[in-house]
């Protein structure tokens, strides 16, 4: 991949994992989640008006919406999910860019589910 503007604002990196499918030797078919590679990316934080949404996340199960940039033709598409350093699985629902693409945004979704009680 060439090394492009928004390289050195590419702070940390993801894995991507894909969705594959195989059939399962008895007529059905196994679906398995394979990574696929690894790349350098900018992890957003959640926009503004869903803080209190991620302060809701921590006691119900809610989708926490923001973006990850990462490099123009870095190959995710939606369906995939990124693990990032923290171990968070997003979704990514859609992959979009500039009109001169000088990086691919991913929209994605965490989902955050209800902390357990101790004891």
């Amino acid at each position: 991949m060439a090394t492009t503007a928004i390289s050195r604002l590419l702070n940390s990196t993801v894995a991507v994992r894909r969705r594959q499918t195989s059939d399962d030797g008895m007529g059905g078919q196994q679906i398995e989640w394979e990574t696929i590679m690894q790349l350098p990316a900018r992890v957003s934080s959640p926009p503004t008006s869903s803080t209190q949404g991620t302060l809701a996340a921590a006691q119900t199960l809610e989708r926490v919406p923001f973006y990850v940039y990462l490099q123009p033709d870095s190959g995710v598409r939606r369906g995939d999910v990124l693990i990032d350093e923290f171990d968070r699985k997003l979704w990514v629902e859609a992959v979009t860019w500039p009109s001169i693409r000088e990086y691919d945004r991913a929209e994605v979704r965490e989902w955050q589910a209800e902390p357990q009680e101790a004891g």
